[in-house]
């Protein structure tokens, strides 16, 4: 069953060019996005199941700049545009 998720990344300084470089080895990562205050980026993800959003998770969480990672599975949208 497909999962659809966000990541919320929080790192070490790095610079944008080296994150999109990582981020795009990723077929399951579609948007990064740099955001301001407690966390640094948040990813939407698209993966076959929840075992691969798992294995999505333990790889972003060993790359070197990552410190801490949160994942929220979407159960549901509410506004379609």
């Amino acid at each position: 069953m497909p999962v659809n998720a966000y990541i919320l990344l929080k790192l070490k300084p790095i610079p944008i060019e080296e994150l999109e470089k990582a981020m795009q080895k990723f077929k399951e990562v579609k948007s990064c996005a740099v955001v301001t205050g407690e966390i640094d980026v948040i990813l939407y993800v698209e993966t076959a199941d929840a075992h691969e959003l798992f294995e999505l998770v333990k790889k972003l969480r060993d790359l070197p700049f990552v410190i801490e990672t949160r994942t929220s599975i979407i159960i549901s949208t509410c506004l379609k545009r």
